[in-house]
């Protein structure tokens, strides 16, 4: 790194350490070891501020919301992590949104030259007012020089650079928070930024979100109902996307539909049962589905939009979600608790006859009546909660599985009261658990438990051989890992300094003395003040040592 780099690198560093202090989110502060960075008054005055849990997390998004994308995009990757941050977090985390002002026209032109050749050329019209803003690129609509009406989505300029520049530093403070924490240590937090670099630094490639839409076109190639948008790859490039404009209204705009006159019902029945056959059926979703991506062709007909954002489900992810459903459904605890083994969900330590309660809980208020009269969000908190309690290990794609469903539960219910979620998922739900033994499935199926469950038992006895040689032949290595209680670490602690303490005070006497023992009268005249000093204090630091010990016990 560059002299330049470092510097521009330190002046960030600051500045985020000054925005985190402006908040007063102490808690953030100290675990990045940002406190290097401030006036030791200002950070001393933040040790003594208290402050409810749900007040450092808005302030902790306000903060995340002044420094920019790079820390917006991180704060909603966090929110999909139960296991990190708490409900209350969670919570405001999800509610991070872009607030950025639209780059000029001029900055656009610039950007499509160099990755496109002049405008002009290319196209016949071109709107300079853009028609929506977001951190890293904003949309105009043109029409291309051979007529078709089309959207055009340009990247920020610099903003891959600006972003690259700040996820190093995220990664550099996740190094120092796991030096700070030990449960950031165990989680691997540095491990966490790099997935999540990857993530952002792929959704600001815009070839992939171009492949995306080809793959939503071709999922739903068959289906009628669904309209994607067609990609001109000839004006595509990884900073420039090029796709058709689809009129319609979004499905949030409900006073425009219910204006045109159409049936909100069926308007209801379509936008759920389209999204949820990308959940159940594809296994390819909107990872961060809102109302505004779904568009209202007419009653009959939908258009879905911006897939720069997408999760993914093996087949044996969607059985296992599926199941789990099922389980919540018809209110199976052993089934679910099963499932939810077999995705890696439950940890060792949970207590399980705790953990079986609530689960049960949980499950009364599904099973309760209609699970189309509950509040998914509220079903949702409850899940994170006892996430949260039990330490369980929630994966980026069930988070995000969840605000697909919640999505699709809020735009039922908006547009039509009596909407029931559980009669539009549930033929999907059982739908997908039947697949399982059609042949091709059942193999998978089938494979998958062979490698799990009956190759580790095959290998069990090569297993139990190799431990009685390596005994044999004193070769056994056995991992151990002590923990103590708070208590019992300070002691240690305690009993460390004081042998080190004694270690000292011994050296000081042993080297006093030899000075003063010296048989050679030149060096006992130059050392003889240091000698005697060195005796001295030694020896008064080893009565204090003694009277301390006496008295302490």
């Amino acid at each position: 790194m560059s002299y330049r780099q470092h510097f521009r690198h330190f002046l960030r560093y600051r500045k985020i350490a000054r925005v985190y202090l402006k908040y007063g989110v102490g808690n953030v502060i100290y675990t990045l070891g940002l406190d290097r960075f401030l006036p030791r008054a200002s950070v001393q005055a933040l040790r003594k501020q208290y402050q409810p849990e749900h007040i450092k997390a808005i302030r902790y998004c306000e903060a995340a919301t002044e420094l920019g994308p790079t820390f917006i995009k991180i704060g909603q990757l966090f929110s999909t992590r139960p296991d990190i941050f708490s409900p209350v977090y969670i919570e405001e985390l999800e509610k991070l949104q872009d607030r950025v002002p639209s780059i000029s026209y001029a900055e656009v032109v610039k950007q499509l030259t160099n990755e496109l050749g002049h405008p002009d050329d290319i196209f016949a019209e071109f709107d300079p007012e853009p028609l929506a803003a977001a951190s890293i690129g904003q949309v105009h609509i043109a029409r291309l020089k051979s007529g078709e009406r089309v959207i055009v989505k340009v990247q920020r300029p610099d903003i891959e650079k600006t972003m690259e520049n700040d996820l190093e530093i995220l990664r550099e403070l996740a190094g120092a928070a796991e030096n700070r924490s030990e449960g950031l240590r165990r989680l691997g937090m540095k491990g966490i930024l790099e997935d999540f670099s990857r993530l952002i630094m792929k959704e600001l490639d815009f070839d992939r979100e171009a492949r995306n839409t080809e793959r939503f076109q071709k999922n739903f190639a068959n289906d009628k109902r669904v309209v994607i948008p067609k990609i001109y790859w000839e004006y595509t490039t990884r900073r420039v996307l090029t796709e058709d404009y689809i009129e319609g209204v979004k499905l949030s705009d409900v006073k425009e539909i219910t204006a045109r006159g159409w049936d909100r019902h069926k308007v209801a029945q379509l936008g759920t049962a389209t999204f949820l056959t990308q959940i159940l059926q594809h296994g390819f979703f909107q990872a961060d589905p809102h109302p505004g991506n779904m568009l209202i062709i007419d009653e009959d007909h939908i258009a879905f939009i911006d897939f720069g954002q997408v999760s993914s489900l093996s087949d044996l992810r969607l059985q296992n979600i599926s199941e789990l459903l099922i389980s919540f459904s018809n209110e199976e605890i052993e089934r679910a608790v099963a499932t939810l083994e077999d995705m890696g969900i439950l940890t060792e330590d949970v207590d399980l006859d705790a953990f079986y309660e609530d689960l049960s809980d949980l499950m009364d208020v599904v099973g309760s009546g209609k699970i189309g009269n509950v509040d998914m969000n509220r079903l949702r908190k409850d899940f994170l909660d006892l996430a949260y309690r039990y330490n369980l290990r929630i994966p980026a794609y069930l988070t995000s599985l969840f605000k697909a469903l919640i999505t699709v539960e809020g735009v039922g219910v908006k547009f039509d009261p009596s909407f029931n979620f559980r009669e539009s998922i549930e033929p999907l739900v059982r739908q997908v658990v039947r697949d399982r033994f059609k042949p091709e499935n059942a193999e998978k199926f089938l494979r998958h438990k062979y490698y799990t469950n009956v190759r580790p038992a095959i290998d069990l006895p090569v297993v139990i051989n190799r431990f009685v040689h390596n005994a044999d032949q004193g070769r056994l290595k056995m991992g151990m890992q002590i923990s103590f209680s708070e208590p019992a670490r300070r002691s240690m602690i305690k009993i460390v300094n004081q042998l080190s303490a004694s270690l000292i005070i011994a050296g000081g006497l042993v080297s006093s003395a030899l000075i003063i023992q010296s048989s050679d009268p030149e060096f006992f005249v130059s050392h003889s003040v240091v000698g005697i000093t060195g005796f001295g204090i030694s020896l008064l630091a080893l009565l204090i040592f003694v009277i301390s010990f006496v008295r302490k016990g």
